[in-house]
């Protein structure tokens, strides 16, 4: 392998590895206007809550960080898609032609219904906290849905980064880590 070779290597597994961290952090910043031990302490007076909590995070680590939400909008926009794919003959003929305009229409799409997607998930969970926050108003619902949806718009774009200069498939990876985090919960039990 020639120095030029390597280096290039080397580059892309680095950047590809500080995106995964990047967003592994991420997911553990709380959203602004979230009060931790409010949440922390409806928890613990849920029964219901507390055990679709511990399913997926250990305990005492549940965070509703800015990534939260991380790729998964994105993987329903593509699922979405293909579906409209499947019953629209224009965009059949356009993913089927395979030229760059064709696929940008078809990315421009996806992200667009992505940030939908984003949008209503992201306030389904701040209208979710209206009962554990103390403080929950109208204005901190919407800085919490704006905090989630932004942080899904980042998600996709660092994951875009990684397919784009990094190793393999961004959006692959990103849901191969999200398996890999969680499964020390699936054994805790035992």
């Amino acid at each position: 392998m020639s120095y030029e070779l390597k280096e290039t290597v080397l580059f892309r597994i680095l950047l590809t590895l500080g995106i995964i961290f990047l967003i592994r952090i991420g997911t553990f910043i709380p959203v602004p206007g979230v009060n931790l031990m409010d949440l922390y302490a409806y928890i613990d007076r849920t029964p219901a809550a507390k055990n679709f909590i511990n399913t997926f995070s250990t305990d005492n680590s549940f965070v509703i960080g800015l990534f939260t939400l991380n790729i998964f909008p994105y993987i329903n926009a593509t699922i979405f898609v293909q579906l409209l794919v499947a019953i629209s003959p224009e965009l059949a003929k356009l993913q089927k032609e395979g030229d760059m305009k064709g696929r940008r229409q078809i990315t421009r799409l996806t992200r667009n219904i992505t940030l939908f997607l984003a949008c209503i998930q992201s306030t389904g969970i701040a209208l979710s906290l209206r009962p554990v926050l103390y403080n929950w108003t109208i204005p901190l619902a919407t800085e919490i849905a704006v905090a989630l949806t932004t942080g899904v718009m980042i998600v996709l774009w660092l994951s875009d980064l990684i397919t784009d200069y990094g190793i393999g498939n961004g959006t692959s990876l990103l849901i191969y880590i999200n398996i890999v985090a969680n499964v020390p919960n699936f054994f805790k039990g035992e």
